[in-house]
């Protein structure tokens, strides 16, 4: 199957029949481009008609896909986010959508990626009402418990709002309705999360219309999109809207972002909101407007580090240093975290010593931070290092977090940090190669023992 393009505009062929699969928001982004190029925005009431691809009714699409339109015009019929391309191998990226979803309180994105999930592998609703058995089916074996704590409690929730339909020859059905000739004039949009280019309606799909991945290019290592995929959209945006942006201007807009393409875009739309008439984007513009994401690159940073692999530890490294404005930064934000795995690590020693479990679950875990909150209330007052001060599930994964770390270990990497803190003050080092310091300190936290390697023979210098 030839890989197509991932601008629709920029495709041959027929144009009525077309599959977007991949990054949500540039998959929005190319149905814009099409409902813009097909129908004019007095028509979209009546000629632009939107299907739940998670609970297809496929009768209904048949019904709408060969019912003329009763006010002419050209028509765009989307079915949005449908399973029906997906494949099993698609099956994590689906299972870590409904966890992450569920977390973050988007329950409605859970449900609809749990809706998704239970079709590719083929669970029926009647299969969910009646115990726990479909989840073997839908996450295997590698799952953690507090996984499943979330997969039942969205099953239960899914079928309590009806939302659930049986897993039927979906696929045959479609490859029968995109294998027949539309009216004129109708253009049929889907989108999916995943695609499995094995499945034979893939196939079909790809000889009758158009199949188009949308994905963002991201740096191989580090936290960032690709530099010149960013800098291309940044500057094409900015000229639709009559503005141009200097070099050190976009370098600015660049070490404030991260790779989630819709928050880049809301944050031009302020700057070009905040320039006015002006046309040219200066960094001063960008420091005044644009939102810095270090938080959520000290987020990931930390986060990395939490693993203890160095494969990952180094890379988000060297993409922190690249966004702070001083390496001391850096090494505050590693002191604050091993700080709070001490108190971590302690906790598990004290107010969970009789409760807590290697495997917990998170639901078998709340009721026990309430019950330590309400035993030792002095504990659960705000504070930067009162970690039942925390909402439970923060506290959960940082026990967790904890708990891979021996208290000796978390003291000996506390030392380091300390030493590495003198050193990047007081030493000719620190002043010339903070970052070589910082490297050392991953490298000791990532040893097992914790131990700060002799200098020179850590990290491997080009």
């Amino acid at each position: 199957m030839k890989k197509k393009s991932a601008d629709a505009s920029a495709v041959g062929g027929k144009d009525d029949l077309w599959l977007f699969y991949g990054d949500e928001f540039l998959v929005k982004e190319q149905v814009r481009q099409l409902l813009d190029k097909h129908v004019s925005p007095e028509f979209r009431n009546t000629n632009f008609i939107v299907l739940d691809g998670s609970n297809l009714d496929l009768g209904e699409l048949s019904s709408q896909l060969f019912t003329p339109s009763l006010f002419g015009g050209e028509r765009v019929i989307l079915v949005d986010q449908t399973p029906a391309f997906v494949g099993r191998t698609d099956r994590d990226k689906l299972l870590a959508k409904v966890t992450q979803s569920w977390r973050s309180g988007s329950r409605r994105a859970a449900l609809k990626a749990l809706s998704q999930l239970l079709t590719v592998a083929g669970v029926d609703p009647s299969d969910v009402e009646r115990g726990s058995e479909w989840l073997s089916e839908v996450a295997g074996d590698s799952v953690s418990a507090d996984e499943k704590d979330i997969l039942r409690a969205a099953g239960q929730a899914l079928l309590e709002d009806g939302r659930l339909k049986s897993a039927g020859s979906d696929e045959a059905l479609i490859e029968e309705l995109i294998s027949s000739p539309f009216p004129e004039g109708t253009v049929l949009i889907f989108t999916a999360p995943a695609v499995d280019r094995r499945k034979k309606v893939v196939k079909v799909f790809d000889k009758r219309g158009q199949v188009v991945e949308c994905a963002a290019r991201e740096q191989k290592y580090g936290g960032g999109l690709d530099r010149s995929f960013f800098d291309k959209r940044v500057k094409e945006w900015l000229t639709e809207k009559g503005k141009r942006i200097s070099q050190d201007g976009l370098d600015e807009m660049y070490a404030r972002s991260g790779k989630e393409l819709r928050q880049l875009h809301g944050e031009m739309e302020k700057l070009a909101g905040f320039l006015g008439d002006r046309e040219m984007v200066t960094p001063k513009d960008v420091q005044a407007v644009f939102s810095d994401f270090h938080e959520a690159s000290f987020f990931d940073f930390t986060n990395a580090l939490r693993t203890a692999d160095i494969r990952k530890c180094l890379p988000a490294l060297h993409e922190n240093l690249k966004l702070v404005d001083h390496p001391l930064q850096t090494l505050g934000a590693i002191a604050t975290d091993v700080r709070k795995l001490l108190v971590a690590r302690e906790l598990l020693f004290t107010v969970f010593r009789t409760e807590w479990r290697p495997d917990i679950s998170f639901e078998r875990f709340k009721p026990l931070a309430q019950a330590a909150r309400d035993k030792n209330p002095e504990m659960a007052q705000k504070g930067k290092y009162k970690l039942l001060s925390m909402n439970d599930y923060p506290l959960y994964l940082a026990l967790k977090d904890a708990q891979k770390f021996p208290m000796e270990q978390l003291v000996r990497i506390m030392e380091a940090v300390l030493e590495a803190d003198v050193m990047m003050k007081s030493s000719r080092l620190g002043h010339q190669s903070p970052k070589s310091i910082l490297e050392d300190l991953v490298f000791a936290i990532c040893s097992p023992g914790g131990a700060v390697p002799p200098r020179g023979q850590g990290i491997p210098r080009n």
